[in-house]
C-alpha cells in the first residue's frame, strides 16, 4: 500500500475530523490541476471514515472488509460517478440515479457517498438535477465533485459546496514520497519538472515507461524548437508532437525563457533544457515577443480539444514562434 502523499494528508485529516463529528457538509467540491491528486483525496477521505479499524483521523488500514470492498468498486455505501467513455458528458439519467443511490437506507454506517469525477463533465441538464440533493440531502448523504476547472460548474452548484483546493507542492513537499514510488530517486527532480507540478503525473514518468519516453519525445521537440531557424523546420518538429501533451510543456518552456532573459536565472523546467540554446531563443525574441507568445499558449491549449487540422495548427503555431 502505498503511503500516504504528504502536501493531501492534512487536507484528509481535516475533512476526516469533521466527519467524525458528523459536520461534514453535503457538498464538497475538490478542486485541483489534473495529476495533483483530487482522486487520491476523496477516495482516502470516504475510506478513512468508512474504515472498520481505526476511528480517528488517521489513514485507512487497508485490510479490513469495508476498505478491501472500497478498493474492489462494491462498497455498499459509496458509488462513483463518472462518464460513460473518457471525454463524454455525464447525463441526467446517471445523476438521477446516483441521486437516488443516496436516499437508499444504508447498511448501519454513518455516510453515505456519491463522487463525481470529474464534475467538469456535468452538462446543464445532469447539474440542474444534481442541484435539489445538495439543497435537501439524505441525511448521512456527502457528495463530493472533482474538478479542474471549477469555473466552468453552474455559480448554483458551487455555491451550495464547500470548496476545497489542492494546491501544486513545491518539489520539497512530494520528494521523499516520489523516491520513495519509484527505483529512479536520481530522477525525481526532473520528473516533476516534467509533470509541470503535477505529482502523479510525476510519479508516471517515474514508474512507467510509457510515460518516460513521452516526456523524453516531447523534451526532443521542445529542444528542437529552441534551435530551428525557419518556419518549415519549426513545424515539422510540431507536428511529429502530441499536442494535448505538448503544449502545456511548450508554455512552460517559453515562461523558462522569459524568466531567463528578465531576470537571469533558469526555473525548474527550463534547467532540462541547455542553457545557452533558451538564452538563445529568448534573446532572439525579446521581452515583449515572448510574453505574447505566453498569451498565445493559452490559447492553444483552449484549442487542444477542437478538431483543428494538424498540419495547419502546426504551422500556425510555429509562425507565431519565428523569430523577430
Amino acid at each position: 500500500m502505498s503511503t500516504q502523499p504528504p502536501w493531501l494528508d492534512p487536507i484528509r485529516q481535516r475533512l476526516v475530523r469533521r466527519g467524525r463529528d458528523g459536520r461534514l457538509p453535503s457538498g464538497i467540491l475538490v478542486n485541483g490541476s489534473p495529476g495533483v491528486g483530487k482522486a487520491l483525496l476523496t477516495t482516502s477521505v470516504v475510506q478513512s471514515l468508512l474504515c472498520q479499524r481505526v476511528d480517528g483521523d488517521e489513514p485507512a488500514c487497508g485490510e479490513c472488509n469495508a476498505c478491501r470492498s472500497l478498493e474492489g468498486g462494491v462498497h455498499p455505501e459509496v458509488r462513483l460517478l463518472e462518464p460513460a467513455e473518457p471525454g463524454k458528458d455525464i447525463l441526467v439519467d446517471a445523476v438521477r440515479d446516483a441521486t437516488e443511490f443516496l436516499t437508499l437506507s444504508g447498511s448501519g454506517g454513518a455516510l453515505r457517498a456519491l463522487i463525481i469525477r470529474p464534475a467538469d463533465a456535468l452538462n446543464m441538464n445532469a447539474a440542474n438535477a444534481l442541484l435539489k440533493t445538495l439543497e435537501e440531502p439524505p441525511a448521512g448523504a456527502v457528495v463530493f465533485l472533482e474538478s479542474a476547472r471549477p469555473a466552468s460548474l453552474p455559480a448554483t452548484i458551487r455555491s451550495r459546496c464547500q470548496q476545497t483546493d489542492i494546491a501544486s507542492p513545491a518539489l520539497g513537499e512530494v520528494h521523499e514520497w516520489l523516491a520513495s514510488e519509484s527505483d529512479q530517486p536520481e530522477r525525481v527532480a526532473e520528473a516533476y519538472a516534467a509533470s509541470l507540478g503535477r505529482p502523479l503525473l510525476a510519479r508516471e514518468i517515474l514508474t512507467d515507461a510509457a510515460a518516460l519516453e513521452a516526456w523524453e519525445a516531447d523534451r526532443q521537440i521542445l529542444t528542437a524548437v529552441l534551435n530551428a531557424t525557419d518556419l518549415h523546420s519549426t513545424a515539422a518538429v510540431l507536428q511529429r508532437s502530441v499536442p494535448e501533451r505538448l503544449i502545456p510543456r511548450l508554455q512552460a518552456l517559453l515562461l523558462s525563457a522569459q524568466r531567463l532573459l528578465l531576470v537571469g536565472q533558469l526555473d525548474a523546467f527550463g534547467e532540462q533544457f541547455p542553457r545557452d540554446q533558451l538564452l538563445n531563443f529568448a534573446r532572439t525574441r525579446g521581452a515583449r515577443r515572448l510574453a505574447w507568445l505566453v498569451q498565445q499558449s493559452l490559447e492553444w491549449q483552449r484549442q487542444n480539444g477542437a478538431n483543428l487540422n494538424p498540419a495547419l495548427r502546426s504551422e500556425a503555431i510555429a509562425l507565431a514562434l519565428g523569430r523577430r
